[in-house]
């Protein structure tokens, strides 16, 4: 209860970076991957999507499209409490129960003004700028599930294991730089992106050993061997008025590889891609706090006292008064005014097959992979996307397995400099048990031609596309 009144707040925009014309786009996914893109540059004006997911509560028959269109009239109602047909305007709210550990996933971007360029056949760079919210609740025991939870016995104590929560918002200002390596197959690529950070608002908590809990009457909970932690960012406990103020900073890198096989001068026929994203850190050390709870003995606490206290303008005063109910003094939890909190750290493997230089096949993997301190982590994900690629069209299905639970059907197009698109396009138009839902879109300009020569760009070298023709073969020097 006390996690997810704190976190009231990924999938990875697949049809917007998987296609060679994806340009500023596909660099966060690999730094290299500007390599194949057929234009010389590619200009990003805004951009935005939004991703969130979870296996602890559902909505019931509704769609994302569905709440937006009746926001103003929305009600919501236990699916317990439900008596019959209810009103139209009520939409009813339901829990999972099928014995896996809970998990949370959120991740939001804004994407400022960026510009990537192909200096020539083998360098290309770039500069990027934008603004993330990423959240994660991982391994949350299947013990806290709404139903189980609530048909334990009292005074039947169970244990809980670790698990970790964390939220963290920031901007980023990055470069790109990718080098072209020719090879008798092809050619290798490769980039990085190095990135300035600026943090905003961030929480985490890390229980780090295994707690004894025990349910008690009238709200009551008993627990024994607490060892945890837990760090925020107070800028906006204060009142109830948020605003963005900068409590931090950092840096971080991606770094990315290609290797593709070409047919001949104009196309390819593999694409094989390796990347590693999000290396590094933030430090908040501006309106920071960070708080150890280690008792080895057992405290009560009364969950009702936590109602009283008006989130978020008097978060503070709720640390406090956790601080003397688990500690025996309001202030014993502090240990600090800064925390360090690690970017969402994956490795991201890809490959692509060019069936006829406009319809591709592309396999992807990004995993995790913990480094450093407590971060909101990605959530592994596993897909397969054919595309129709074209220089003024572009579409693709992403199929995809999330957390290695959770199928996902995806569309996005591109028309021109606009792009649109779902990795999750069911849970936008289609009424089902709604869970999370993503969506994404980028407004671009790159290479045109109305006849005035200002915007033309379009191929490396000699002033033409580098796909679409397969006369030319491969010269030999002897």
């Amino acid at each position: 209860m006390l996690l997810f009144r704190f976190m009231a707040v990924a999938q990875e925009q697949l049809g917007l970076r998987l296609e060679n014309y994806a340009g500023v786009s596909g660099i966060s996914l690999n730094p290299a991957s500007n390599l194949t893109n057929p234009l010389r540059w590619d200009l990003n004006l805004v951009g935005a999507g939004a991703f969130f997911e979870n296996n602890y509560v559902f909505i019931k028959g509704t769609s994302t499209l569905d709440l937006l269109k009746n926001a103003e009239n929305l009600e919501f109602m236990l699916s317990e409490d439900a008596v019959g047909n209810e009103a139209e305007q009520v939409r009813l709210v339901d829990f999972r129960n099928d014995g896996s550990n809970r998990f949370l996933s959120v991740g939001n971007f804004v994407a400022g003004p960026s510009l990537v360029v192909r200096i020539n056949e083998n360098h290309s760079a770039g500069i990027y700028t934008g603004f993330r919210v990423a959240a994660s609740a991982l391994d949350i025991s299947d013990n806290f599930s709404y139903y189980v939870y609530d048909e334990k016995p009292l005074f039947d104590p169970f244990q809980v294991g670790a698990f970790k929560v964390a939220l963290m918002s920031w901007s980023e200002i990055g470069v790109n730089y990718a080098l072209r390596i020719p090879t008798d197959a092809g050619f290798m690529g490769m980039g990085i992106n190095v990135k300035k950070l600026t943090g905003y608002e961030a929480a985490y908590l890390e229980n780090t050993a295994t707690w004894t809990h025990t349910k008690l009457p009238n709200d009551n909970v008993s627990v024994g061997g607490v060892n945890g932690r837990y760090g925020l960012t107070t800028s906006n406990l204060k009142n109830n008025d948020y605003g963005a103020e900068r409590n931090g900073s950092g840096f971080g890198f991606d770094l990315g590889f290609l290797y593709v096989v070409q047919e001949n001068d104009e196309s390819y026929k593999w694409r094989f891609g390796a990347s590693i994203l999000d290396i590094g850190s933030i430090r908040f050390d501006k309106n920071a706090q960070t708080h150890v709870v280690n008792n080895p003995n057992t405290f009560q606490l009364n969950l009702r006292d936590f109602d009283d206290f008006e989130l978020p303008g008097e978060g503070e005063a709720l640390l406090l008064h956790f601080s003397e109910q688990a500690l025996g003094n309001p202030t014993a939890s502090l240990r600090g005014d800064n925390f360090k909190m690690a970017l969402p750290t994956a490795i991201s493997m890809q490959a692509d097959y060019n069936v006829n230089d406009q319809l591709f096949l592309n396999g992807l993997l990004v995993h995790p992979v913990p480094i450093g301190p407590v971060s909101p982590g990605r959530q592994p994900l596993l897909a397969f996307t054919p595309r129709f690629e074209h220089r003024w069209f572009s579409a693709s299905i992403p199929v995809s397995l999330l957390n290695w639970r959770k199928t996902n059907l995806g569309l996005a197009a591109r028309l021109g400099f606009l792009v649109i698109g779902s990795d999750n396009i069911g849970s936008i138009f289609g009424k089902s048990d709604y869970s999370g839902t993503d969506i994404y879109a980028a407004l671009k300009l790159n290479p045109f031609d109305l006849g005035w020569g200002l915007f033309k760009g379009r191929g490396v070298g000699n002033g033409k596309e580098r796909r679409g023709s397969k006369k030319k073969v491969r010269c030999y020097n002897f």
